[in-house]
């Protein structure tokens, strides 16, 4: 009593008070069995014997009631038989015969029956567990009875009562302390952290398929472009005109370029899960990322008749290339769009061991961090840097620079972090959105599961286990492992669809925690069969003969992502040869 006691207090799950009221029941049942003929007062028809009886029907019986069933109107019916049930417990009281108690108990276990009847939406599992406990209490009771009543005390031996009552309670506690002790081994899934949005998931994907439509579109215009300013170039006699096609061809090639560079961008930052907003670092050439740059740039200097000076490096640093490129464009961009007389020095020096990239122009300068006010564009472009800065842990700054007392132009500097300081944050703890991203892979039967696991994109999961089909099986392997986020259940006969939906409501059902269940399934008789994104599943159709495209969508829903502990990689085993040291002068001083 006092193991179902505390659930029945203390837990606040709903499920979990109900077990625990249905083990007070059995337990108070006890005392009728067990105490027959040892006090006088629990003698049938006395009040105690009543007061027993009623009170273990009410507790027993309220463990069937307020289940998730979802349809007010089968709630509130399911209270009329409970209603009836509890009558006939307090009717005991009021006869000694066996026959009438039989008869009473008989209706209890109807009414019990009744109100299972109203389980509309659970798995069968749980319908098959209601029944076993009413079917079984009732028979306890009724066994009781009879066998202790003078009519038909010859027929039935109450050893057989006590058996079955010892069952009844056994099995009733044991399912009260494991589905309590599985709500505990589950309640990994309840972390926010491991949780899997199928909201956001069901826009990320959309999103990614509108940005890859848009993106297959926007190539087309460009390389029509590119052809156009090729085919310009080669036809025209003037030398103005074909250094115009080719400012046109060389600007295409670098809108072409940011273009797709930023369509990469989008598409990992509407993707699910996400990763941590950290750049990889890896060691890198400086003038791989300064010497197109300038080539790019040094036609719209001549344009503009302005001088572009830089004179290439050997330099290494630890950085990532494509983040310290946008930072570099930016910079220049605006040293040469904002410079109307004069020329744009790129170069590296040395700053208390630190490299240091330096891009000096003799433009109208800056106020207060910002392009002069008769020059724009200067605001959006300083977020994206100090973004992209905070990213490579470089530090950027843009600042005036003089001559003589008087306004030379403006200074552009990024300040490039030491090894040091990237091998500290490499042995940082890192606070990732998933940790370990786990899949359950499930199969109908032996063959599928080796075809699915030979052909299930995986390159977006960290760790992914197989097994044969079986939703009880995969709570098991919960129960034992620890929830996992994701579970794939594959389906590659049309007519196992409907039992492979079913698995997955059941296993939904079974965990206290609702993982993100996935259905992948032979969709050869549908019609256009499309991904839907339903409450309990997310349903992939697989046509034959187009499998790995089909199962493409797993990579679009879990892209792989970058593991943190191999984000920064060390510098290798030759990097102090590669690296040239700077001098203390730098090349900007002529």
């Amino acid at each position: 009593m006092g193991v179902a006691l505390y659930p029945f207090f203390a837990n606040h799950l709903p499920n979990q008070r109900q077990n625990a009221a249905a083990v007070i029941g059995v337990v108070l049942l006890g005392f009728v069995i067990l105490g027959y003929d040892t006090r006088q007062e629990l003698h049938h028809g006395t009040p105690v014997h009543a007061a027993l009886q009623t009170a273990s029907f009410l507790f027993f019986g309220s463990a069937f009631l307020g289940r998730k069933r979802g349809v007010v109107a089968a709630e509130r019916s399911a209270l009329v038989p409970f209603l009836i049930g509890s009558v006939t417990a307090i009717a005991n009281m009021f006869t000694t015969s066996g026959l009438v108690y039989v008869a009473f108990i008989c209706i209890q276990a109807l009414c019990l029956l009744a109100i299972t009847k109203t389980y509309s939406n659970l798995p069968k599992i749980n319908l098959i567990k209601a029944v076993y406990f009413s079917l079984l209490y009732c028979l306890v009771n009724g066994l009781f009875h009879a066998s202790t009543s003078p009519d038909l005390a010859l027929i039935i031996d109450f050893k057989i009562t006590e058996v079955l009552f010892y069952m009844l309670l056994g099995t009733c506690v044991f399912h009260m302390v494991f589905q309590d002790f599985s709500r505990t081994r589950t309640k990994k899934g309840l972390d926010e952290h491991t949780k899997i949005d199928q909201d956001i998931m069901k826009l990320a994907f959309r999103g990614r398929r509108v940005l890859k439509d848009f993106r297959h579109d926007l190539r087309q215009p460009l390389s029509t472009l590119g052809i156009l300013a090729s085919v310009g170039k080669a036809i025209s006699k003037d030398p103005e005109v074909t250094a115009r096609y080719q400012h046109i061809q060389t600007a295409q090639k670098a809108l072409k370029n940011m273009l797709e560079d930023f369509f990469d961008q989008l598409g990992n930052a509407i993707r699910y899960p996400q990763d941590d907003n950290a750049a990889p670092m890896t060691l890198v050439r400086v003038h791989d990322i300064l010497g197109p740059l300038i080539e790019e740039y040094r036609m719209l200097a001549n344009v503009k008749d302005l001088q572009i000076r830089y004179v290439p490096s050997e330099v290494t640093v630890m950085s990532n290339k494509e983040a310290l490129a946008k930072i570099i464009r930016n910079g220049l961009d605006n040293a040469i769009k904002y410079t109307n007389k004069g020329g744009v020095v790129e170069g590296l020096r040395r700053r208390k061991g630190r490299v240091c990239i330096q891009i000096v122009d003799t433009g109208s300068g800056v106020e207060n961090n910002k392009v002069a006010a008769h020059n724009k564009g200067w605001g959006h472009g300083s977020s994206i840097v100090r973004d992209l800065s905070e990213q490579i842990l470089a530090k950027t700054e843009c600042r005036n620079r003089y001559y003589n007392g008087k306004l030379a132009g403006s200074v552009f500097e990024v300040i490039l972090p030491e090894e040091a300081e990237v091998s500290h944050r490499n042995k940082l703890p890192t606070f990732e959105t998933q940790a370990v991203f786990e899949a359950q892979v499930m199969a109908m039967n032996h063959d599928q599961l080796l075809e699915i696991q030979r052909r299930l994109p995986m390159q977006g999961f960290d760790k992914v286990e197989f097994s044969l089909n079986g939703a009880y099986r995969a709570y098991l392997s919960a129960l034992r492992k620890g929830m996992s986020p994701v579970y794939i259940l594959y389906a590659g006969d049309p007519a196992q669809k409907t039992h492979a939906v079913e698995q997955l409501k059941l296993l939904g059902s079974l965990l206290d925690y609702e993982p993100c269940c996935i259905l992948i399934y032979n969709a050869s008789l549908e019609n256009n069969p499309q991904v839907e994104f339903a409450r309990e599943m997310i349903r992939i159709p697989v046509i034959p003969g187009h499998t790995d495209v089909s199962l493409g969508v797993i990579s679009e829903l879990f892209p792989a992502r970058e593991k943190n502990q191999n984000a920064y990689n060390g510098p290798t085993e030759n990097a102090g040869n590669n690296t040239k040291t700077l001098g203390s002068n730098s090349l900007l001083t002529s």
